[in-house]
């Protein structure tokens, strides 16, 4: 009773709109959603830059996004540091299950952690990569997926360690390496 009084007085309003003003309506109506949401992805973008990025991070943002459009050094740096005392893929991924693990046919082997481009977390466009000779590569940029490259879906046509690296910086994945000054 009380919904259908209220819809009466609410078909009322709009019996004396404009059908302009109709119009506006139903597409604010219709479209409050998204700018809910808009506002929601606004809101977490800046906290994430005043709560959760450095003073190095905000510092890079100034200064580097033409070279790397995405990636961020702080998070690069702690990703680096997890993995410098990790010495095979088989430890890295049971210790730390969101990361990714790949051998080669030649017995060389990469792991690391890339953080998807796609949503707005920190981290972003960051790829941290530990290879068999013992490096440790930092690359910024556009990453498609949660470590992509090293899941058990990844493409099997990289057969080195060399082609692996050579398909992520030159075949156009838009990634370009990092080193962090110390």
């Amino acid at each position: 009773m009380w919904l259908s009084r209220r819809w009466q007085r609410v078909r009322g309003w709009l019996g004396r709109r404009s059908w302009r003003a109709k119009l506006l309506f139903g597409a604010a109506l219709f479209t409050a959603p998204c700018w809910c949401g808009c506002g929601g992805l606004i809101i977490r973008a800046e906290c994430l830059r005043w709560f959760v990025y450095t003073a190095e991070d905000r510092e890079f943002f100034r200064h580097e996004r033409a070279l790397y459009p995405e990636g961020v050094p702080s998070v690069a740096r702690r990703l680096k540091a997890e993995m410098e005392p990790i010495p095979d893929p088989e430890t890295a991924v049971r210790l730390h299950p969101d990361w990714g693990a790949k051998r080669f046919k030649n017995g060389e082997w990469v792991f690391g952690r890339g953080i998807d481009s796609h949503w707005i977390s920190a981290g972003r466009g960051t790829l941290v990569l530990k290879d068999s000779r013992g490096r440790i590569r930092i690359f910024f940029g556009h990453v498609g997926g949660s470590n992509p490259g090293l899941g058990p879906y990844s493409s099997q046509h990289c057969a080195t360690l060399d082609d692996f690296y050579k398909e992520w910086t030159l075949f156009g994945l838009g990634l370009r390496e990092w080193v962090p000054d110390q």
